[in-house]
């Protein structure tokens, strides 16, 4: 990792993600900030400042019920995005709220401010959806390992920090690398020594496998790592 402090900041943040209705009652009057209906509060919006919203402080669902959470892109607008996925109860329950509340809005809330408040359409019962609200990549990335995370139950408390170098993988990683040379050659000679003709036919088809096999990993893009270059 090559930012620590960037490390130390998210672990000792909160993401506690829940799902409430919006009342629809009332509105916020900033003149008289008290005036709030029995059973509701007012929230911040995350994206337009100096507005509230009035939420019903009943949760449909908690992040409790929150089983993974990945940042991505959306599809129509290729902005950074947040999708997350409910457990069984979760599902259920999220599925329950919005069958029972259609046409209404409800809030999309992260640590006690509203991100988005979308209108209910129709029943959600898949237990899955997104979160969109003008993330970067980088705040979208942070977003997911939060909320898979969870808030921590205790506040922060570094007792010691180390840093470890790239230096001890790269060594191993090069050590394979000749390790795997040497013993490629060595396999070469005892097969033309044993074997002569047939064996150098057979190193032949040795020498192509291994063509072939890097071809298919570089073509995939997958990572050959430790173990795979033993392997090979």
């Amino acid at each position: 990792l090559d930012d620590p402090e960037r490390i130390k900041s998210l672990l000792g943040q909160t993401a506690k993600l829940t799902f409430q209705l919006v009342d629809q009652t009332a509105s916020y009057d900033p003149n008289n900030p008290k005036k709030i209906p029995i059973g509701s509060e007012a929230l911040e919006s995350d994206d337009v400042a100096g507005y509230k919203y009035i939420i019903r402080k009943r949760i449909m669902v908690g992040g409790e019920n929150l089983v993974d959470a990945q940042p991505g892109f959306d599809n129509q607008t290729n902005e950074p995005i947040v999708t997350f996925r409910f457990d069984r109860i979760g599902a259920k329950k999220f599925g329950k709220a919005t069958q029972n509340n259609i046409g209404k809005p409800f809030a999309i809330v992260l640590d006690e401010k509203v991100i988005s408040a979308p209108v209910i359409r129709e029943p959600i019962l898949g237990g899955s959806g997104q979160i969109s609200g003008g993330f970067s990549a980088e705040e979208a990335n942070d977003l997911a390992i939060l909320l898979r995370a969870g808030a921590l139950p205790a506040p922060l408390i570094i007792l010691e920090e180390r840093s470890v170098g790239p230096d001890l993988g790269a060594d191993s990683i090069a050590a394979g690398k000749y390790a795997a040379i040497i013993g490629f050659v060595a396999v070469i000679i005892f097969m033309i020594l044993i074997y002569r003709f047939f064996g150098l036919f057979a190193d032949i088809a040795l020498i192509v496998n291994l063509i072939m096999v890097l071809g298919i990993l570089s073509l995939l893009q997958a990572t050959l790592t430790l173990p795979g270059i033993a392997g090979i």
